[in-house]
């Protein structure tokens, strides 16, 4: 097999099948993990990654889990990978994890089949053309680019064009869609360099200059960072500016942990199921400057759009998207551009100011803010089951340090965003844009293959587990190695909680489990190892034992399924009780 270096054109020689030359670009950009499920009309694709040994081929359960999977990947080692289904049933399954990587900026490439191309039109198994259902106008709204292939020749320059668009600016996922008689077609002599994309991110510097001067006169600035600042050069210029600064610092709930929440500083986490700390810095005690840091300023960060966000304080907002920028609040100076580039040249101007200069600790009444209140929930829990908080308060101390967090969308998103600490080199993943139950379930193990050196956790609830479940098997048959937290609380929780706040008392019944559901049952009957946990004290032995295991294991923990997760603020939103 001929190679294709990436400064190279191929100016020469004998065409190669299309085939053939999307496994030579795919490596060309370091694309070699593939998440899908093989069918007909994109058999030819699946069938030569498989006989390639360069590239890591995941079978999942469902097309949905496959694009969660190729999402888990991009989030966790912060490179792309391919997310890849058959026509018609296969690829509409996979929209949704698709959609889920578009609203939180997640770098991926679809590739769909389709069906021959002389027979598009005529109605086909399958077809998915635009003459039928148009699946390119599907995909449209939820990526970058989304275009079929119009020929075996232009499949390199719509390849190049996408990869741009997918990790330029804001990243997200973009969609090839190849008609199967294409792949076995010479794809042409003459093909575009696939470079590297370097993405280049403009500093401001003038801009910057103006940041920098208006936190140096700041007598109370605050810093709330969003999962914009998510990289790790990011994350720790972020640290050295608020140390610098002297200025607690917050975090939306999908940047939990970007800053250490055990540091000083710390505020915890701003919005949903945030840190009290958070809000009375926030909203009560008023900052002169709110330096917002890749944060979209949505609903779940600004308590519904809150107007003492924006009142009586300068903001600062830097972002990579401009569109973002004053969105929800107008900004007195506005950063464009890439977190991490933006922050190096801050810092410089920070570091020459006298007053930033002589700040080395901030003052004492703002020093190592308490994190949370008090627990919520009941004092006596049923018999045989755990208070939610509990069980969490051992799992900060059971984590391994270099650990990453998976949550999924549920009444226990709400108690690890409230009660897990994220500290030093823990992450905290979830899917807080687009809210797709499922996705913490399947998602980590895309980032189990992505990096193989690190414990991958997923805390989930029963529900969760049950819709996306399944594809645990996808773990087990690839010895995939990461551990699930289920908790069972026999209910969809936030549901139950929620329609009692906003009904006066009365909770929807037709979400409660009337037969007993066994989580650590199931996974049994998977050949995945089990745990259950019905007592505090259990959990850290069990983790212990689940994360030595090579490949999944899930550990059940029962919960009392009357202990409310703190939702109070977003079941009045709901409800439509307040229009701030």
């Amino acid at each position: 097999m001929s190679s294709l270096r990436p400064e190279e054109d191929r100016t020469s020689g004998s065409p190669e099948l299309l085939v053939d030359v999307v496994s030579l670009l795919l490596k060309s950009q370091g694309i070699t993990t593939i998440f899908g499920i093989p069918g007909g009309l994109i058999h030819p694709f699946f069938d030569r990654i498989e006989q390639d040994e360069d590239f890591s081929l995941i079978v999942a359960r469902h097309e949905g889990g496959a694009a969660f999977m190729a999402d888990g990947f991009a989030r966790a080692a912060g490179t792309m990978a391919v997310a890849a289904a058959t026509s018609g049933p296969g690829a509409t399954n996979l929209l949704t994890g698709v959609a889920a990587a578009h609203v939180d900026g997640v770098p991926m490439l679809v590739i769909t089949g389709q069906a021959p191309s002389h027979t598009l039109g005529k109605g086909a198994a399958q077809e998915t053309a635009r003459e039928d259902i148009d699946i390119v106008g599907m995909f449209a709204p939820v990526t970058k680019y989304s275009a079929m292939v119009s020929s075996p020749g232009q499949f390199a320059l719509h390849f190049r064009r996408a990869i741009t668009l997918a990790l330029s600016g804001r990243p997200g996922p973009v969609h090839l869609n190849v008609p199967v008689d294409f792949w076995q077609q010479p794809a042409g002599a003459a093909l575009p360099r696939p470079l590297p994309i370097e993405p280049a991110h403009p500093v401001d510097l003038a801009a910057v200059q103006r940041a920098a001067a208006m936190l140096d006169r700041a007598e109370r600035p605050v810093l709330l960072a969003g999962a914009g600042a998510s990289s790790f050069g990011a994350r720790q210029l972020l640290e050295d500016i608020a140390a610098l600064l002297g200025a607690p610092t917050a975090t939306t709930p999908r940047g939990k942990g970007i800053f250490p929440e055990d540091h000083p500083l710390s505020l915890g986490v701003c919005g949903l199921a945030g840190s009290a700390a958070a809000q009375r810095e926030l909203l009560d005690q008023s900052p002169d400057v709110l330096f917002i840091i890749g944060a979209s300023m949505n609903e779940t960060t600004t308590f519904n759009w809150h107007p003492g966000l924006g009142r009586n304080r300068h903001i600062i907002q830097l972002d990579i998207d401009p569109a973002r920028i004053g969105r929800s609040y107008p900004a007195d100076i506005a950063l464009v551009g890439d977190a991490e580039a933006t922050l190096a040249e801050l810092i410089k101007y920070l570091n020459g100011n006298a007053k930033t200069s002589r700040r080395s600790t901030p003052p004492p009444s703002r020093h190592a803010p308490q994190l949370q209140e008090p627990a919520p929930g009941r004092s006596v829990t049923e018999p045989g089951r755990i208070n939610p908080v509990s069980w969490r308060d051992e799992l900060n101390d059971a984590l391994p340090s270099n650990s990453i967090v998976f949550s999924d969308i549920g009444g226990h998103m709400l108690f690890n965003i409230q009660h897990l600490r994220i500290r030093g080199d823990q992450r905290f993943i979830i899917n807080m844009g687009f809210g797709s139950m499922g996705h913490g379930t399947v998602a980590p193990i895309g980032a189990a293959v992505g990096c193989p050196d690190r414990p991958v956790i997923a805390i989930v609830g029963d529900a969760c587990f049950t819709m996306n479940g399944m594809d645990l098997l996808t773990a087990r048959e690839h010895d995939i190695s990461a551990v699930w937290i289920v908790e069972n609380n026999q209910s969809h929780g936030i549901s139950y909680h929620g329609s009692r706040m906003v009904n006066g008392g009365r909770a929807m019944q037709c979400i409660i489990n009337d037969k007993e559901l066994g989580i650590s049952a199931i996974a049994r009957g998977m050949g995945i190892p089990a745990w259950e946990i019905r007592s505090p004290g259990e959990l850290t032995d069990a983790l212990h034992q689940a994360i030595s295991v090579h490949g999944p294991a899930v550990i059940e923990v029962h919960v009392d399924p009357e202990v409310s997760p703190p939702l109070a603020e977003r079941a009045k939103t709901v409800a439509g009780f307040r229009n701030n």
